[in-house]
């Protein structure tokens, strides 16, 4: 609540002022300015006022103060509201009996007051003539991409700009409305595809080409945006299941009352049936638990089978043997995907047993089932004939040429999901061929051949030819161990084919060079402009600074995995740059050397050549490996930890200067110094 005037002299509660009152106010006519005039009035000859001119003035003035007021009010008032409506410009001076009283506050006098509204005037003028010569320089620049030539006024306001913006005319005035400014309806040139089309409310201007894209051209930005925007997204869920599945690797203060009961619960596996169900997730937990520890065995493994389960992963069989893997089909009839790893017991029986057992099967991962004969492969496949559609195995020489030809002539088309690693019995180079014959086009989108038993079995032709056919389904992909493949792979085959790849592993191909990753990465933003999640570069020993900017400048937006491991070209100078701001003052000196073409004497430790690189922004790097990278030290390591907000993991084993004397952020964990105590 306002508080009231309490002052002795005030009059009252004041009514709202009229429209006139306030704008005589503004113009600085009050009744202190009234008072004085009529005393001017009164100090006269006494027989009423003239002007200097001579005219005679009535006057109405009396003993009655409040009419002389009221009189000299009204005139005063009709005067100035008839000066403000001849003017063409609203003036501060008022008009009355040929006197030039001007009622400034400041007291101003008038040829002043009119030199500081021909001052705004010409403000005005000069904005004007501003915004003239930007829409004629925006004109120019589109006709000359578009290979137009500019007009004769384009050519006099180019010259214009070179100017004084006081030297402006009367005739600029007319020239206000006659830029070359394109509308609605109008025929432009797009600046992408440089077809003509015409203008919209829907046409989308690009301001780096300064100009218009047509609907086709805008169609495809927009598409662009959309896979990046998605891959942004995934970037991020991607991120945390991979903070979630950091189990060995992740430091927990205080661990959840979860955590300790799971814990407890496999310390008495043996007692568990007492607790009844405790859930799938807690199953899956305990199911990982028990596996790392090699717990799971003939008894243990009844715990997590129930006819209600749809998938179930074992990640260490190795203490199950055959008959108690028979219980997995006989007590999850309705499983649709199973995963077995280290399933060396698993036999012959055990697989028919699957086929028939298990009508909704769809998916199968094995690792190590080398009691698998070739025939039970091929007999497998028959009876899976259009019910798989991911299928994995790994690290046996039993699944041989015959086996994969019958999984690709049963189930290549319908296969989504191909995984062959470290398959020795896979000796022939026609087998590897077929596989781009029967595979479903644009149907794959993982796939995985590393490790062959003999590196010239898989080359780059084989590569390319299964891109070919299905790079546009491809999300991951995996040729670890194939050390035959070279930059050819690359640069035909990636770059041209895989538009939405977002993990991408090339363990130990050494035969990759640093120019030819470089160029490849360079092109891949044209078909891929979403980014990668997941890269491993271990081993590509060619690999230098110039292929790792690049890969970096592609995806350092969706990045969350990133291993660098052995490569040892990688300089100090590299990884100091790219995580140092552009405006330090080491970078600022060096490019200023190398714009002035200094740089030849500045070499970095292997000898070579400096070169400028912008900082690079990693905002969801999660896992970072750079272990045998001689370049990494504690200035480094520290550099890194505090450049990358979210990397939870970075593995520096084999860096031999980096030791307890770094300094990092309390939740980063670094692992693989020497100094450490294990």
């Amino acid at each position: 609540m306002a508080r009231r005037n309490r002052n002795k002299n005030s009059t009252g509660v004041k009514g709202p002022h009229s429209a006139l009152t306030e704008f005589l106010k503004s113009e600085g006519i009050t009744d202190a300015f009234r008072q004085r005039r009529e005393r001017e009035a009164n100090s006269g000859n006494g027989s009423g006022n003239t002007s200097q001119t001579g005219t005679p003035e009535p006057n109405n003035s009396g003993t009655n103060n409040n009419g002389d007021n009221e009189s000299q009010d009204t005139s005063i008032n009709n005067s100035n509201v008839s000066s403000r409506n001849n003017s063409p410009i609203l003036s501060r001076r008022t008009s009355q009996r040929g006197n030039s009283i001007t009622p400034d506050k400041n007291n101003k006098k008038p040829d002043d007051e009119d030199e500081e509204e021909d001052e705004e005037i010409q403000l005005m003028r000069k904005a004007a003539k501003r915004k003239l010569k930007a829409a004629s320089k925006n004109s120019r620049i589109r006709k000359r991409r578009t290979g137009g030539q500019p007009d004769d006024s384009s050519s006099d306001s180019s010259d214009d700009d070179s100017g004084d913006d006081n030297a402006y005319t009367d005739t600029d005035d007319e020239d206000l409305g006659d830029a070359d400014m394109k509308k609605f309806g109008d025929k432009d040139i797009c600046v992408d595809c440089g077809n003509e089309f015409e203008l919209s409310v829907f046409s989308r201007f690009i301001n780096e080409k300064s100009g218009y894209l047509c609907d086709s051209c805008n169609k495809i930005l927009k598409e662009r945006e959309r896979k990046a925007k998605a891959n942004q997204l995934n970037a991020r869920k991607k991120r945390k299941r991979v903070a979630q599945a950091l189990l060995n690797k992740s430091t927990v203060k205080i661990p959840k009352l979860q955590d300790v009961c799971i814990k407890k619960i496999t310390e008495n596996i043996e007692d568990v049936d007492v607790l009844g169900d405790i859930g799938h997730y807690n199953l899956n937990k305990i199911s990982s638990i028990l596996s790392k520890n090699r717990s799971l065995n003939d008894k243990t493994i009844s715990l997590f089978l129930s006819p209600d389960l749809k998938q179930i992963s074992f990640w260490d069989c190795s203490n199950v043997d055959s008959d108690s893997l028979n219980k997995i089909a006989s007590f999850c009839p309705n499983l649709e995907s199973l995963t077995l790893f280290m399933c060396g017991q698993l036999h012959n029986d055990n697989l028919e047993y699957f086929a028939s057992n298990m009508k909704n099967l769809n998916s199968l991962s094995l690792n190590g089932p080398f009691l698998i004969s070739d025939k039970m492969w091929q007999a497998f496949f028959d009876h899976m004939k259009g019910r798989l559609i991911k299928f994995e195995v790994r690290n046996t020489h039993r699944f041989g040429n015959e086996s994969l030809q019958s999984l690709l002539i049963n189930c290549g088309s319908d296969l989504t999901s191909l995984k062959l690693s470290r398959l020795d019995g896979l000796t022939s180079l026609e087998s590897y061929k077929e596989i781009s014959s029967f595979i479903g086009k644009n149907k794959v989108q993982h796939l995985e051949i590393s490790y062959p038993t003999n590196e010239d079995i898989i080359n780059d032709d084989i590569i390319i030819d299964i891109l070919q056919k299905t790079g546009e389904s491809l999300i991951s992909l995996n040729v670890d161990g194939c050390s035959a493949l070279t930059d050819k792979f690359l640069i035909e085959g990636v770059t041209k084919y895989c538009s939405n790849l977002t993990k991408l592993s090339m363990k130990n191909l050494d035969q990759v060079s640093n120019e030819g990753f470089t160029q490849a990465f360079n092109e891949y933003s044209k078909i891929n402009v979403g980014g990668l999640l997941e890269v491993n570069l271990m081993k590509c020993s060619d690999l230098g600074d110039s292929a790792i900017y690049s890969l970096l400048n592609h995806s350092c937006h969706t990045l969350v995995e990133l291993s660098i491991n052995s490569l040892f070209k990688i300089s100090n100078e590299f990884l100091s740059q790219i995580s140092t701001n552009d405006h330090h003052q080491f970078k600022k000196l060096l490019k200023e050397k190398i714009d002035n073409n200094e740089s030849s004497q500045q070499v970095d430790e292997n000898g070579d050549e400096l070169h400028y690189y912008h900082e690079i922004h990693l905002p969801l790097l999660t896992y970072l490996d750079c272990s045998f990278v001689r370049s990494v030290d504690n200035e480094i390591l520290s550099l890194i930890g505090n450049h990358c907000p979210k990397l939870q993991i970075i593995e520096v084993y084999g860096d031999n200067r980096c030791n307890g004397k770094a300094t990092f952020r309390d939740d980063l964990m670094v692992i693989g110094r020497q100094s450490d105590e294990l």
